[in-house]
């Protein structure tokens, strides 16, 4: 009997993938399980990050000509046949270009779409969050918002950790955080890292990076990505004995 903490969350199988006839990923062959906290390492357009969109039919929104042949699946069913509401409430991704955004939408009016919530109706699960963030202070006086509320007056750091709040506080079962903490100091990324390994617990999580150690201290899977293959899958203590073998010399 195959009980449903056995069954992959995310399967892909035989997928490869397309961009205006160029193959970006090829023949990818994965099992996302509950409870693991997988880091997807490789070099600039080894495919990482179109993996992730994979998962959440985003690619097709950001580029043109693109088709896939194989399967991929989430909890079962092939993920062309779910909706991309769904899939997206149930996977988040986030990346680099996100910080961008937000300079052109409020506070108020991020909180609304992302959470359906207005800064006045937040929980006590989301204020504990907002405090583990340092982020408190932006929502300690709601009637003097304006400030705050233009989120282009936010600094680099605050804005990440803004977006790692809605990641979290949406509480999906994937998290899929792409380079997004490539670039962020010492003492940032600690505080994120202690908030991220508290939600661990029957979700996976995700890192695309090409910053590898960073990542080691709370990942228990490593795949090596080159030129859209899958070249290699394990623990992070086999990827250092290959690592000092020196057999990623070209990565």
């Amino acid at each position: 009997m195959i009980y449903e903490e056995d069954k992959p969350i995310i399967e892909v199988k035989d997928f490869s993938l397309y961009m205006n006839n160029i193959v970006v990923l090829k023949s990818i062959n994965l099992r996302l399980y509950n409870n693991e906290s997988v880091l997807i390492y490789g070099e600039r357009n080894s495919g990482k990050s179109a993996l992730l969109r994979a998962f959440v039919h985003l690619n097709e929104e950001l580029f043109s000509n693109v088709y896939g042949k194989g399967d991929i699946k989430y909890r079962g069913k092939d993920v062309r046949e779910q909706e991309k509401k769904y899939l997206r409430s149930n996977i988040t991704y986030t990346e680099p270009q996100y910080l961008q955004n937000l300079n052109f939408i409020s506070l108020k009016e991020l909180l609304k779409v992302s959470l359906g919530i207005s800064p006045h109706a937040l929980s006590y699960d989301h204020i504990s969050l907002l405090k583990k963030l340092d982020l408190m202070n932006k929502f300690v006086d709601l009637k003097s918002l304006k400030y705050y509320n233009d989120l282009s007056n936010w600094s680099s750091a605050d804005k990440l950790s803004l977006l790692i709040f809605i990641s979290l506080a949406r509480n999906p079962n994937i998290f899929m955080f792409d380079s997004i903490l490539d670039h962020i100091d010492d003492v940032l990324l600690k505080k994120i890292k202690d908030v991220i390994s508290d939600i661990n617990q029957n979700r996976v999580l995700i890192f695309a990076t090409r910053n590898l150690f960073r990542y080691l201290d709370i990942c228990n899977r490593i795949i090596v990505l080159k030129e859209g293959k899958i070249i290699f899958d394990s623990t992070p203590k086999e990827f250092i004995i290959n690592f000092k073998q020196d057999k990623f010399r070209n990565l």
